[in-house]
């Protein structure tokens, strides 16, 4: 349970702005599962032994009360066929997620990798207000790669590469509301990014 979290709410007062403050909002609830699984593929002839795949998947259910002017806020502009409740999704709380791993180790020659996959469900972000949605966050596809080789004699060095999002996935934030198509609020291109080391061990 949770005492009044803060969250980022819309100013109902401020109605032609994008104005937004974080606010104590109703107690708040969460109740999840998680799932978690590790597996050596020595069983496959391909892999041998040295590989693994894990994951793990948890889902959440979250749920904040409504304060009674957030309440009657969302009345004031109830469409046609909406139902508001006085209950909703908790701010900055994904209703799932979910990681994958395929990693390699092989301990006699000092060469390690992986590669790993995250995402997380659509996930209210700032909480709307009058004439003004909610906005969600949608699911972003996280690939990364690494991999590390311990070299020298005294095996005190390591390269190290990394790659990470190598989906090229954009962050994607959108305007939702009832019975109406979703529009962008913002969108942001993180990129790739790739990086190469070497680590020196005294």
């Amino acid at each position: 349970k949770f005492d009044k979290p803060i969250e980022l709410v819309r100013i109902p007062e401020q109605q032609t702005s994008t104005e937004y403050q974080p606010r104590n909002v109703g107690n708040g609830r969460l109740l999840g599962i998680e799932l978690e699984f590790r597996k050596d593929l020595d069983f496959i002839s391909f892999f041998r032994n040295n590989f693994q795949l894990s994951g793990n998947y948890t889902l959440i259910r979250s749920q904040v009360d409504m304060t009674e002017k957030e309440f009657n806020s969302r009345k004031t502009f109830e469409k046609t066929g909406e139902i508001i409740k006085d209950q909703r999704q908790m701010a900055g709380q994904a209703p799932y997620v979910i990681n994958a791993g395929l990693s390699y180790s092989h301990v006699e020659s000092g060469f390690d990798a992986g590669l790993f996959y995250n995402v997380k469900g659509k996930t209210l972000t700032i909480v709307g207000a009058g004439l003004f949605p909610d906005i969600y966050i949608e699911p972003f596809h996280s690939l990364n790669f690494s991999a590390n080789k311990t070299i020298g004699r005294n095996k005190n060095s390591s390269i190290d590469l990394k790659i990470t999002n190598i989906l090229n996935e954009d962050t994607e934030n959108f305007y939702q509301s009832y019975n109406a198509k979703n529009q962008l609020y913002s969108k942001f291109k993180p990129g790739q990014s790739f990086s190469l080391g070497l680590t020196y061990k005294f």
